[in-house]
């Protein structure tokens, strides 16, 4: 089967020219779902990903016409191509591929978009109460059900899927390897935010997280858990004018701090006392930090490389169709 794989995400997307397994071509585009919000239309996201896949079919040489589009992430969102609606966890393969909705665009003419659809849990209403227990994901779905098939030494019973990118997204699966709950957070985009658009700019590297040192890493985490968040980032201005330490074991201390308050939200939805087994993906810089957390934490951790976790997208979103059309 010819088709085209496309994950959409918050500021970047991904796509691939595939024929059954094999990627022919692959494109990543610095556009997302941010530039609809920002632009108020979604002609960035369209004009980019028809620009993308018009280049991937002419530098690849395939001369069959390709008819199929599979696509997931954040462009089923309402800020993406389509919106389709999440579906309830506990879900899927099976719910996941029974949910998938068609749809042609007159921007694309010729090309069936079919769009996985994202997981919701908890209420389906929230309030100032039930709020905490209600998470949404768009495109790690996808990417967790490719894993399951991907990795090999599982273990038997829960297992906690991390993805860190823009947003950290908690994805915790069930004894039948289903999406059960969640958590997600905005600490990819905070980061970035405190990195470009704050007085820290000035006192961590021009190229952060280059190297990790877990002693600048353990300092931060204590001090936002004694001091509290913002006193703590703080501190990165007071040690990079008042002591002799590198900038790079600054951004340690950063990446400390930020962790910190991860780890509330993650305990939370595992518990304290429960340790399942974790699979984490997604920025490099971030998997040396949360795995160093992890471990320290008692938890057995197997961490994805960059082509593993495409593997693992791409698989899934082959899958779920598959089952679409079985």
């Amino acid at each position: 089967m010819l088709y085209f794989a496309i994950d959409s995400g918050t500021t970047n997307s991904r796509l691939w020219l595939m024929r059954d397994r094999e990627v022919l071509a692959r494109k990543r585009i610095p556009v997302g779902v941010r530039n609809t919000a920002i632009d108020g239309n979604n002609r960035a996201l369209v004009t980019g990903i028809r620009q993308a896949l018009l280049e991937m079919q002419r530098e690849s040489n395939v001369t069959d016409r390709v008819d199929i589009a599979i696509a997931a992430g954040m462009i089923t969102s309402n800020l993406g191509l389509h919106e389709v609606r999440h579906v309830q966890a506990p879900a899927g393969l099976i719910e996941l591929a029974s949910n998938i909705q068609g749809k042609r665009f007159p921007d694309f003419e010729g090309l069936s978009f079919f769009f996985i659809p994202g997981v919701r849990s908890g209420p389906d209403t929230a309030d100032l109460v039930n709020v905490g227990s209600i998470d949404i994901v768009r495109g790690e779905e996808t990417e967790v059900m490719g894993a399951l098939e991907e990795i090999a030494q599982l273990q038997d019973g829960p297992l906690l899927y991390v993805h860190l990118g823009s947003h950290t997204k908690l994805i915790q699966l069930d004894v039948f390897r289903r999406i059960s709950s969640g958590a997600s957070t905005l600490a990819g985009e905070l980061t970035q935010s405190i990195l470009e658009q704050t007085i820290l700019r000035s006192s961590l590297p021009e190229v952060p997280f280059v190297t990790f040192s877990p002693v600048f890493f353990s300092a931060g985490w204590e001090h936002c858990q004694a001091l509290g968040f913002t006193r703590a980032l703080y501190e990165v201005r007071v040690l990079q004018l008042n002591s002799g330490y590198p900038k790079a074991d600054l951004a340690s201390f950063l990446l400390g701090i930020v962790v910190s308050q991860e780890f509330r939200c993650l305990e939370k939805l595992t518990g304290e006392s429960n340790r399942p087994q974790v699979l984490l993906s997604g920025l490099p810089h971030l998997q040396t930090a949360w795995a160093f957390a992890l471990e320290t934490h008692g938890f057995s951790v197997r961490t994805l490389t960059s082509e593993e976790t495409e593997r693992c997208f791409l698989k899934g979103l082959r899958q779920i169709f598959q089952h679409r059309t079985a």
